[in-house]
């Protein structure tokens, strides 16, 4: 495989990766059936809706880049203790077929919904999936499982305490988890054998990251270099030595 070409917005936070490789490119649009620029029409393959299996890894990673699990108060007390899911996509066909799997297979209580976001000639359709009952998101932990280590962060900060407040970081969610704040609004950088600790029980309690916390750590430190080196910035630091 050829190497990959990093790409940063010095702007914001976010680091995309393009890889130039024909027989990726095959595999993705003959293989698997997705098609090449607007995903608007996409839809999930057959061969992998008809695999529970393959159909939750898929419900994972749809969730981990075009979804949010969050919790909200529905009380007077403002306590964020009630979550929720929420994928939003512009493809309506995947939203169905992915709401199709969690009621029909799972048995999830799920909303689907259709809106606009924009204004005037940006407008862009969303289709979006939510899930609100407790009982749904625990049986997405237990069946799907989480990828996003933001949204990991924020299950095991209310797994903690009961709730987790809107407005926090992932930054702030480690430096609590990790015990080297008693809040969870400091910001910090995490010690390297905290962050290591951390990523070591994410792993141990949702099955992400595949990898173990060091070879994160070094693959993070990898990344670096190669940033430094070819365009003179890195990663936002959150560890420290």
């Amino acid at each position: 495989m050829n190497n990959p070409t990093f790409y940063v917005n010095p702007q914001r936070t976010w680091m995309s990766v393009r890889y130039h490789n024909k027989i990726i490119v095959l595999l993705k649009h003959q293989q698997l059936g997705l098609p090449n620029g607007k995903k608007t029409l996409a839809s999930v393959p057959e061969r992998i809706r008809s695999d529970r299996r393959l159909m939750a890894r898929v419900a994972r990673e749809i969730l981990a880049t075009d979804g949010v699990l969050g919790f909200y108060n529905a009380t007077s007390n403002h306590i964020h203790k009630y979550g929720r899911i929420q994928i939003r996509m512009s493809a309506r066909h995947i939203i169905e077929e992915l709401g199709h799997f969690l009621r029909d297979e799972l048995g999830m209580t799920v909303s689907c919904r259709f809106d606009i976001q924009g204004d005037g000639d940006h407008t862009l359709p969303q289709h979006i999936l939510q899930i609100n009952r407790a009982e749904d998101i625990e049986r997405w932990k237990r069946e799907i499982g989480f990828s996003n280590p933001s949204h990991i962060s924020r299950f095991m900060v209310f797994q903690e305490v009961g709730h987790c407040p809107p407005g926090t970081s992932i930054t702030n969610r480690l430096l609590f988890l990790t015990g080297c704040s008693s809040r969870l609004d400091e910001l910090g950088e995490v010690p390297v054998d905290a962050i290591v600790s951390i990523l070591d029980l994410m792993r141990k309690d949702f099955g992400s990251p595949i990898s173990e916390g060091k070879a994160i750590v070094a693959a993070i430190e990898k990344i670096n270099r190669r940033l430094e080196s070819n365009l003179g910035r890195a990663l936002p630091a959150i560890i420290r030595d």
